[in-house]
């Protein structure tokens, strides 16, 4: 006939089983001579895809109806810390109308005579190929460079590559102002967005 093991006994079981796996891993006991091996990890951390651009510009190179206002937008980054394997991004950019006053006719020079002009990197970081949106050096108008801001277009691009990048531009925007446009101060928005 069999005893029953006492709840004593069997808490005793229980706390040696605990012990043993909780103990740490130890590295093995090598013979001399022997090459003793313990395997050692760390990691490498991945950030984010974000983009950064001034909070206001002003052109600087005024007009006169029948003229173009033009000038730098100021520095835009694009930084990828995604530690990819694949570093594939694409900036682009769109803009809006341009008012003063109330925003009559008279008042507004609409997106599609804002010119953008991206220009050559003025740093990058990083491998791969960076691609302007529009290459080359900015020529002061007439006649206007680069893309309007009526559709969205790329401001740069960069592909191939692995782990963290970044590329800076400094955009030029030209305002091709028509005959019938008022005196005043026009604004208007200039947006990026990378993917």
């Amino acid at each position: 006939m069999k005893k029953p093991i006492s709840a004593g006994i069997a808490g005793a079981f229980v706390l040696a089983a605990g012990l043993l796996t909780a103990a740490p891993a130890q590295a093995a006991t090598c013979a001399e001579d022997t090459a003793c091996d313990t395997t050692t990890t760390f990691d490498v951390t991945a950030g984010a895809l974000e983009i950064t651009v001034p909070d206001t510009a002003d052109l600087g190179n005024d007009a006169t109806p029948g003229g173009y206002a033009y000038g730098s937008l100021g520095p835009v980054t694009v930084s990828d810390e995604r530690a990819s394997l694949t570093p594939t991004w694409t900036a682009t950019v769109t803009g809006t109308d341009f008012t003063t006053g109330g925003a009559t006719t008279p008042e507004t020079i609409p997106n599609s005579s804002i010119y953008y002009f991206s220009g050559n990197a003025t740093a990058t970081t990083g491998d791969g190929t960076f691609t302007p949106g529009q290459a080359g050096a900015f020529a002061p108008p007439p006649p206007p460079v680069g893309e309007t801001l009526d559709l969205s277009r790329t401001a740069f691009s960069h592909s191939g590559g692995t782990g963290n990048n970044s590329a800076t531009w400094n955009p030029s925007l030209t305002a091709q102002v028509a005959l019938n446009k008022v005196a005043g101060t026009y604004t208007g928005t200039i947006s990026h967005t990378v993917t």
